[in-house]
């Protein structure tokens, strides 16, 4: 991903560097103002080699000022970038791993309605371990936890959800049933994306 420094840059930082830049600017402006008041092109002919120095101590003095405080701006610049760069890596990083631990936590889970379902199809503690799954699939900003959670809702399920088995009723699990109806929506709107991104390929 490509990072926009400029964009990331805080107001104090563009405060700072334009601070140093003009500040850069004084012993180049100065050095000109000296140069066209006292020196012209050609007239400077014939100077000792003390002279000599002196004039180059002057016009490396300037300088070095210049490129100093250009080098000034350049490090304070990238470090400040460097350091949020790393920042925002390693917090995505552990926002990383703190999704696959989650999710890995959410599959155990699905493994355990599973277990149930095949022991006992649409047995109660079947039914309250896919509720208590269905709101942590509600709760979290993973969608594809829903859909996974769509792999384990047999029709046996479906019909205890709806209130057709005796003492299941849809009321008894209210997440489940969200769930269920949040799932239909997903899987209608992958369905409209697929098949319009399907008729974009045929097309010439």
């Amino acid at each position: 991903m490509e990072y926009k420094y400029f964009n990331k840059t805080p107001l104090w930082m563009i405060v700072l560097v334009s601070t140093v830049g003009l500040l850069a600017i004084i012993p180049i402006a100065n050095l000109l103002v000296v140069r066209y008041n006292n020196f012209s092109i050609g007239v400077q002919t014939g100077l000792s080699l003390s002279e000599l120095g002196q004039m180059g101590d002057f016009f490396g003095g300037h300088t070095s000022a210049f490129s100093g405080a250009l080098s000034l701006i350049v490090v304070l610049f990238f470090t400040f970038h460097q350091a949020k760069q790393q920042r925002e890596f390693f917090l995505a990083q552990k926002a990383e791993a703190a999704q696959n631990s989650d999710r890995q936590f959410f599959l155990d889970g699905i493994n355990l309605v599973t277990q149930w379902e095949m022991k006992s199809s649409g047995a109660d503690q079947c039914m309250r371990l896919l509720d208590y799954y269905s709101r942590l699939a509600l709760e979290s900003a993973d969608r594809e936890l829903l859909l996974i959670l769509n792999t384990v809702i047999t029709a046996q399920i479906r019909k205890n959800l709806e209130g057709k088995n005796g003492s299941f009723r849809a009321t008894n699990y209210p997440y489940a049933c969200e769930a269920v109806e949040k799932i239909r929506i997903l899987r209608e709107a992958d369905s409209r994306a697929h098949k319009a991104k399907r008729e974009e390929n045929l097309r010439p």
